[in-house]
């Protein structure tokens, strides 16, 4: 192969690698924002998290909180499905039925709320996609709230405290985008 060749390959290479790596420190400069601003969110949470979606490798910021808000939905209609497997669960009572069907409203709000936040930050009406992540962030722990009254915390803790924290990521990169 020619000489020429091959150092164009390894230059491309080495561009290629470096925007790899520029990207994932992006990833990791807005987990550090967030965890900073929302002590709350776990730092290896917010990068694995935001690293699950093939789109992060280039993503700027914008580009980031929409992924995050885009996963929060996923957590929400996810959480909403396995409400609706519990309801269907012959051995739940039907006191926490009750409790699961205002849980499913909350996750409802979630998705209604996070897929407008979607929408805002893409037409760039950030203070708009502020305030419905902070709905969205805010519906999963009312659930959570809820069913810890009741005893029954420990049916979808792990869905409530994921999905605040997808909302709170989300949230925190936009509010620095304002």
């Amino acid at each position: 192969m020619d000489t020429s060749k091959v150092l164009l390959i390894l230059i491309s290479l080495a561009i290629l690698l470096q925007s790899s790596e520029l990207a994932d420190a992006s990833v990791e400069d807005e987990c550090k924002i967030v965890t900073a601003a929302d002590p709350n969110v776990d730092y290896n949470f917010c990068v694995t998290s935001l690293r699950a979606d093939p789109r992060s490798g280039s993503a700027d910021a914008k580009e980031l909180a929409i992924i995050a808000a885009n996963l929060t939905v996923a957590n929400a209609t996810s959480t909403l499905s396995k409400i609706e497997k519990l309801l269907g669960d012959s051995k739940i009572d039907s006191a926490t039925k009750g409790l699961l069907n205002q849980c499913s409203s909350f996750y409802k709000d979630v998705v209604t709320a996070a897929s407008g936040a979607i929408k805002a930050i893409s037409s760039g009406s950030m203070g708009d996609a502020k305030k419905q992540l902070t709905e969205a962030s805010d519906k999963p722990q009312d659930c959570d709230n809820l069913l810890f009254e009741a005893g029954k915390n420990n049916l979808l803790s792990k869905e409530d405290n994921d999905c605040t924290n997808l909302a709170s990521i989300a949230q925190n990169i936009v509010a620095k985008l304002q």
